[in-house]
């Protein structure tokens, strides 16, 4: 967490855990971050993806009072360390191919899948009321 204050209450995200007790954070194989909405479960996840680079961070540009880039000024005001393995050894890196997915990917490609079955399903319906049959209509499906 970055130790800077700003006195503006809408500048991103340095107030959104303005009231959180925790400075530091420390994870383990599995975390679950839990709260009401509008906590900053979503934030707090997007700041580490930010900090760490990993793909599908997303980037909040519409933060900008005057000219300073806040949400950036705020990941470059984190620090983080990557702790230690199961057997004390210090971990030089994060694993290969991580991958930042918030439920709206999710949901994105949920609504793609249901769009494609909708699509099919409808040129399945223009055939049958053109009058194919059903083997021609199991040709289709193939």
């Amino acid at each position: 967490m970055s130790k800077e204050t700003v006195s503006n209450p809408n500048i991103y995200p340095y107030n959104v855990f303005v009231s959180k007790i925790e400075k530091s954070l420390f994870f383990r194989s599995i975390t679950v971050l839990y709260g009401n909405n509008a906590s900053g479960k979503s934030t707090m996840l997007n700041i580490i993806a930010n900090k760490l680079q990993i793909e599908g961070y997303e980037y909040a540009t519409c933060n900008k009072y005057g000219i300073t880039p806040y949400f950036t000024k705020f990941v470059d005001e984190c620090s983080y360390t990557l702790g230690e393995d199961e057997d004390g050894r210090q971990i030089g890196r994060l694993p290969q191919r991580n991958r930042y997915i918030k439920s709206e990917d999710i949901l994105y490609e949920i609504k793609k899948i249901q769009q494609e079955q909708i699509l099919g399903d409808g040129y399945i319906y223009e055939h049958i009321r053109r009058g194919m049959n059903k083997e021609q209509i199991e040709q289709l499906n193939k």
